[in-house]
């Protein structure tokens, strides 16, 4: 059977594991019925004949590509199939002047009629007023970028007035002076990354249709004035809340719980040194039994420091008012204390079960036991699914000890971590750790492995490493100069081995910086990266390996090379590189950036 005459439904499975642009591009010499029959099933490419009516699945993300996979869809993906595209990624994130570069090609009015969901990845602030300038018929935006606070205001306002089809925005960054007086905004869906507690309470009196509302960084200003003008003015009709906040203290979320009388979701992560209300059950009660009689799912998540033995007897009646009282389990409501020890310090860590975040962290202190008798007889079994939406894990080795005191004890189990982080608070045993690891994270499933702290060695990163079989990107935080050495040397060649094999992102983000010897050890062990990033100490490395780079690693497409501080009196400009690529005979196309606030170079190949 030759392979185009393989079953839809087989095709269907084949085309599930690649992006559409990969799908693209993997056929696009083939010239045949059924094939290209196939794609427009897949992505459900239908257009009325009349032209006004067009159904699409088809998402198109230009962000972390290759040069060469760029420039194929900009001529012969999007250039096609523009009007019927669904959803577009645009970055200069390792992509240096994409989105400059294709808005000198396409046009969002003319050429994406269809468009019903954009996600822009730090764009300029010109780039951004051209882009919302010419949307119309969008519902869903997603703008991230570091240097929000310093776009057009007039264009932000827009986004969030302006365009009665946006229903969905989320942003990076808001602040108070993108609130626009006396105006009615449709959005429904608002995700914000960072504001203030004003700046929350505003947004509650001016977006009126908001069904969903998540603010990642919840902070309180500098002495604020709560007055009449601070409180909520208007119905809300918030059906979903999410809010991770900092020292913010209770009284000043108690007074706006009465107004969401709509609310079914509530999740709240709190960090405050003043949490003991957080951490009440009584007052909760109080208010999901006064104010939230349509509530559905309730996620919290506390962490108090510093606790003393009177703070201690303070909080263990409620402690145990969360496990035993049945208001919580009638809702299935089930609830994890954690207790730290570091040093003379005690820390409580108190969250709602299945953990509400994607993030965890054990850099508290040593897990101790402080036992809290529970009347419910099935809340053991929750235990192991109570971190199964974790996908990033910060790791923190503190001793032998703590190991030895987890392994003992029913241990946490991760089961589905993406990104693992881990640092050592000391130097442990290698046999002892690799049992650990094996026992809480399922290792099969990482794909990110970073280095933080100076106790890493080469037995345990090639313990790690040998337990990795799906990773491809490996970051080192931490000046380990001696660990990367070691990694070199021929008694380390079995790992060496398996880090060229898998290793297909590799970034060395310490402070310090590298030799330009490792650094050439690294162009030519590792020959499969698709981006690197490092430090180097000296103006002529810095400009010799950079052509190098590129000219010998021919996988990659994104290359950040910095320069040591002191070097800052050398300002090397676009032209210098150009220079320096026509010396080395690198004449394929390159785009970069050079940051001069950060003395790096940004290359996109």
């Amino acid at each position: 059977m030759k392979f185009e005459d393989l079953p839809g439904e087989l095709w269907f499975l084949i085309l599930s594991y690649l992006t559409p642009l990969e799908a693209f591009y993997a056929f696009k010499n083939i010239n045949n019925a059924r094939i290209n029959s196939i794609l427009i099933d897949m992505y459900l490419i239908q257009q009325d004949k009349d032209k006004d009516n067009c159904s699409s699945i088809l998402n198109i993300s230009l962000s972390h590509l290759p040069l060469f996979m760029y420039n194929f869809a900009i001529k012969n993906v999007i250039s096609y199939y523009s009007n019927i595209i669904h959803s577009l990624t645009l970055s200069n994130q390792q992509t240096p002047g994409e989105i400059n570069n294709f808005l000198e090609k396409y046009s969002f009015k003319h050429d994406f009629k269809y468009l019903k969901s954009l996600y822009l990845i730090e764009p300029s602030s010109i780039e951004l007023n051209i882009i919302v300038n010419d949307l119309s018929n969008i519902k869903i935006i997603n703008i991230q970028s570091k240097d929000i606070y310093s776009f057009d205001i007039n264009t932000i306002q827009k986004i969030l007035y302006s365009i009665p089809s946006i229903e969905y925005c989320c942003l990076s960054r808001f602040h108070q002076n993108f609130i626009l007086n006396n105006s009615y905004s449709f959005i429904k869906n608002l995700i914000i990354d960072s504001c203030d507690y004003l700046c929350f309470i505003n947004i509650l009196n001016h977006f009126g249709s908001l069904k969903k509302l998540s603010i990642n960084i919840l902070s309180m200003p500098r002495d604020p004035i709560l007055s009449s003008n601070n409180l909520i003015e208007n119905s809300i009709l918030i059906e979903d809340l999410k809010l991770r906040a900092f020292s913010i203290r209770f009284d000043y979320l108690l007074i706006l719980f009465p107004s969401f009388e709509n609310i079914q979701k509530f999740s709240l992560s709190i960090i405050c040194d003043e949490g003991f209300d957080y951490v009440n059950s009584d007052k909760w009660e109080m208010i999901i039994s006064n104010y939230w009689p349509l509530l559905k799912k309730f996620q919290l998540y506390s962490e108090l420091w510093h606790l003393t033995s009177a703070d201690f007897d303070e909080l263990y009646p409620q402690l145990l008012l969360f496990k035993n009282n049945s208001f919580w389990i009638e809702r299935q409501i089930r609830f994890t204390t954690d207790f730290y020890q570091d040093k003379n310090d005690l820390h409580l860590i108190f969250y709602s079960n299945p953990y509400p975040d994607q993030k965890f962290s054990n850099q508290w202190g040593n897990p101790i036991d402080i036992v809290l008798t529970s009347t419910n007889n099935t809340y053991s079994s929750f235990i192991k699914n109570t971190y199964e939406y974790v996908n990033r894990l910060l790791l923190t080795i503190y001793s032998n000890k703590q190991m030895r005191y987890e392994l003992d004890k029913f241990s946490r189990y991760f089961p589905n971590i993406d990104t693992l982080t881990i640092r050592f608070e000391q130097h442990v045993s290698s046999a002892l750790f690799r049992i650990y690891i094996q026992k809480i994270i399922n290792l099969s499933h990482i794909k990110h492995l970073a280095l933080n702290g100076k106790c890493h060695t080469v037995i345990i990163l090639y313990e790690l490493v040998l337990r990795l079989p799906n990773m491809t990107k490996l970051t080192i935080t931490s000046n380990h100069r001696i660990l990367i050495k070691q990694i070199f040397q021929p008694k380390n060649q079995h790992l060496l081995l398996l880090l060229s094999q898998r290793l297909q992102h590799f970034s060395l983000l310490y402070d310090g910086v590298i030799s330009y010897e490792t650094v050439q050890a690294i162009r030519f062990n590792f020959p499969r990266l698709k981006t690197f990033s490092a430090c180097l100490p000296h103006f002529e490395d810095f400009r010799d390996a950079i052509p190098s780079f590129i000219h010998n690693m021919k996988s990659l497409q994104y290359l950040q090379i910095g320069l040591e501080g002191d070097n800052d009196k050398k300002n090397f400009t676009t032209q210098d590189m150009y220079e320096w690529f026509q010396k080395h005979n690198i004449l394929h196309e390159i785009r970069l950036h050079i940051d001069t606030y950060t003395n790096s170079i940004h290359i996109w190949l």
